[in-house]
This record gives C-alpha cells, structure tokens and sequence, in this order.
C-alpha cells in the first residue's frame, strides 16, 4: 500500500465564500494508481463538499447555510467572537469527504468537483489530504 499526504493553504476573501478546491487535491491523488484520497479541512468554521462547480450553483451553497443557520442568529458562542454561525452549519455539512482514486485520478461524476465552504473569512485555512491505495 502506498500512502501519499500533503497540506495546502486556501485563502479566503470574505465572510462567505465557496472555493473549488479539486485541482489541488488531485495533485496529490496522481502519486496513486487506485485508492482513496481523503480530503479534511483543519477548522470548525468552514466545510468541504462534492458537488458541482457552477458559479450559481457556487452562491447558492451559502445562501442556504445563510437561510439554514443565519449569521445573525442567537449563539451562546458569539460572547466569544460572533462566529457561532459558522460554528454550527460547518458541523452540520462535514468537514471532510472521501473520493475514490481511479488510474491515478480523483474517480468523481461528470460534474462533481470538491469545494471548500468559508462561512467566516476571510481566513487562511489549511486542507489535508491523505491519499492511501496502490
């Protein structure tokens, strides 16, 4: 079994914000013929999805977690630092996603790339990848 690992940095520009992040997960993904990579935001307050990349589509994710969890909601967490939104609809989403690895490639559907949610930039977060297989 060959196991393959790397961190890269994302940097967001605003409170909410949705960043296709398949490129990068995919350089890892070519050191292995077929496996599993798994991808895993290192933050409580954004979330990683497979879904399409659409730029509508891309808004929309945010303002249903806005609708789902509004920001301006009543969050015992907020005495802290007003961020218990973020707190909340990035447990709800995950914060990690498993793609199988086919051929060296991320095996995913016609329109499925893997996205990041920033639900309180902007920040700089970190992505680990793990990538395990043969």
């Amino acid at each position: 079994m060959k196991i393959l690992s790397k961190e890269f940095k994302v940097e967001t520009r605003s409170r909410f914000e949705s960043i296709d992040i398949t490129d990068a997960v995919q350089e890892v993904a070519m050191g292995v013929k077929d496996g599993v990579a798994y991808v895993f935001s290192k933050h409580t307050t954004c979330a990683v999805i497979v879904n399409e990349g659409e730029s509508g589509l891309m808004q929309d994710y945010l303002d249903w977690a806005k609708k789902l969890v509004p920001p301006n909601g009543e969050f015992k967490h907020n005495a802290i630092d007003n961020n218990g939104h973020a707190h909340i609809i990035s447990s709800i989403i995950g914060n990690s996603r498993v793609v199988p690895v086919k051929d060296g490639k991320l095996d995913l559907g016609t329109w499925q790339r893997i996205i990041l949610l920033e639900f309180d930039g902007p920040r700089v977060r970190t992505v680990y990848v793990k990538v395990m297989g043969e």
